[in-house]
């Protein structure tokens, strides 16, 4: 009996403690907030030239914006991080010609990286980061920019 209760103690302990991991890589929104460079892109498994893209994305607490040689986009969007990786979803504000489009994708932080992947055209949420060929899907790896520092003061 007692080495009943030891193990099920031990496998609640167990449990306690992969909750807690889980709980710990649950993904910060707060992170975003801030201007990033695409480092790496691919749409629709075509390779994208990422020398345009530095300092191209600026999130806030409800948007993205995302300025392109195409024109700037503006998207509102929402992230569920009760899901793994985490949901995000989309809907272009800008520019009137996209306004309403909406796109469910997936998010990740890895250190200072944030990798968004979605479906260009409204299709279905992405199960990896992956944006083969004929998916549809756009994939982007972002860093975040250094934080200017006031140099007077030092």
């Amino acid at each position: 009996m007692t080495r009943i209760f030891g193990l099920t103690v031990a496998v609640l302990f167990a449990g306690v403690v992969a909750a807690d991991d889980k709980k710990d890589a649950k993904f910060d929104a707060g992170k975003l907030e801030g201007k990033w460079s695409i480092t790496a892109g691919t749409k629709n498994g075509e390779k994208t030239d990422t020398d345009k893209y530095k300092d191209a994305v600026e999130i806030t607490k409800e948007k993205m914006t995302l300025k392109t040689p195409d024109g700037t986009f503006v998207f509102k969007y929402t992230i569920d991080d009760k899901t793994s990786p985490a949901t995000v979803n989309l809907e272009i504000l800008e520019p009137e010609g996209f306004k309403g489009t909406k796109a469910v994708g997936i998010v990740k932080m890895d250190g200072d990286s944030l990798v968004l992947s979605y479906p260009a055209m409204g299709g279905d949420k992405p199960k990896d980061f992956d944006a083969k060929k004929d998916s549809g899907n756009y994939s982007f790896t972002m860093k975040k920019a250094a934080k200017e520092e006031k140099k007077k003061d030092k």
